[in-house]
């Protein structure tokens, strides 16, 4: 599979993300939620070939770009389109003091591409993701870049 495109999209595209978001989290938002987070000011990445593969929803607060989502569909997953969509953020935000995100402490290969970008463990959430059929609540890791001090790969 060639990488697809990394574009910025708007309310257009909420009808694909929000069938992503469906597939991915158990938590998933509803489509009235995702629009609310854009008209509130986030950005939303697509990666697009002959669909919308995977998406990476994000949204400034004042020095710091907080990453809301990033959700890649299964059958898409291992051909590096979560990198190219945390690279397309990293390069558009390098005037941001950093970047802050979530990951389930469970995700080891969210974690892997987020310490191979340089992200730092800076706390953790405990019990942040609700409890699933069968499985405890999970603690969030709290990471971050520092983008004045860390050189973007």
């Amino acid at each position: 599979m060639t990488l697809p495109e990394i574009r910025q999209a708007g309310p257009e595209a909420l009808c694909e993300v929000h069938a992503i978001n469906r597939v991915c989290f158990a938590e998933s938002w509803s489509l009235r939620a995702l629009e609310d987070a854009l008209c509130a000011g986030a950005e939303l990445r697509l990666c697009v070939g002959e669909k919308v593969w995977a998406y990476l929803l994000s949204q400034d607060v004042l020095d710091e770009t907080h990453v809301l989502q990033i959700a890649v569909l299964p059958e898409a997953r291992g051909h590096g389109m979560a990198s190219a969509l945390m690279l397309s953020l990293m390069e558009a935000k390098r005037t941001q003091r950093r970047i802050l995100l979530e990951v389930r402490s469970s995700n080891e290969a969210a974690r892997r591409l987020y310490q191979k970008l340089g992200f730092a463990r800076i706390g953790v959430r405990p019990r942040y993701y609700g409890a699933r059929p069968g499985q405890a609540a999970e603690d969030a890791e709290v990471l971050a870049l520092d983008m004045e001090r860390d050189a973007l790969p």
